[in-house]
Order: C-alpha cells, then structure tokens, then sequence
C-alpha cells in the first residue's frame, strides 16, 4: 500500500513504498545524513567539518605585504625539501640490519623451536633417501624374506 508522504529533506511529496520511508530517494537520505553530521560540500565531495578547520589552519596565512608572503611560500618549500635524502650508505647500513635481523631470528629458531622452520631442499632429499631405502628394505623383505621382519 503506497501512501503519499513529505520528503523530511528536500520537502517534496513522494509516494512510500513502506510506512517508514521518510525520504523520497537515497540521495536525500544521504544529503540529510550529511547535513546532520556537520559535512559541507567542498569540490566534488562532501568533507566533515573538523577536517576542514584542520585544512585552513595549514593554509599561508594572509598578508598584506606581497614579499611577506612569497617569502612564507619559500619557507613552506624549504620545510617540505628536508626530508631525508637516499643514498648508497643509509642503503647498505638498512641492508646490514635487515640481514643482521634476519640472521638472529633464523638463529633463535634454530635453537629454541627447529620444528618451525621451512623445510630446505636437504631436508627434502634427506626424506627422499629415507624413502628409498625403506622402499628397498621391503623389496628386500619380500624377495628374501628377511629376518628382522
């Protein structure tokens, strides 16, 4: 049963497919979310009030004087161009802790928990070889009748 109702954001009427629609579509429910919880629409998006108080306050601040602010500009560059460079020593010195790191971790495993640790392509032959000399063992035993069995 359709009933004919007023829109609690944009105030046209719509027909209610249920008893407790309150909007005519999901975009005014979505514009009256958005209006409840303090959003503003900023360029293509809507963006929450706190966010944009903390945005203007990174914004230069006005200034009368035109060398002023060119020379807040040039401070703003300077501030961003200091972050740390690369090179070839902070390269190797990450590269020598990485290893170092990795070597201690391997080393406490070794020790304290061996059953953990990935098998190696020794490991695997180890189990092979193992495999084949049980497969023998029972051909052994089955040709021969061996009497350890």
């Amino acid at each position: 049963m359709k009933t004919t109702k007023l829109c609690k954001h944009c105030f046209q009427t719509f027909e209610a497919r249920r008893t407790n629609h309150v909007y005519c579509t999901t975009s005014c429910k979505t514009k009256a979310s958005y209006k409840r919880n303090d959003y503003k629409y900023v360029s293509g998006h809507y963006q929450k009030e706190e966010m944009l108080s903390k945005v203007e306050s990174l914004s230069l601040p006005v200034k009368t004087d035109i060398m002023d602010s060119i020379k807040a500009i040039e401070n703003k560059i300077e501030t961003i161009q200091k972050v740390p460079k690369i090179n070839a020593a902070s390269i190797s010195n990450t590269t020598i802790g990485c290893a170092a790191a990795d070597a201690a971790i391997f080393t406490a495993k070794k020790l304290f928990a061996p059953n953990t640790l990935p098998a190696t392509k020794g490991d695997i032959l180890a189990l092979k070889n193992e495999l084949n000399e049980l497969k023998r063992m029972l051909q052994q035993h089955t040709t021969n009748k061996h009497p350890f069995f």
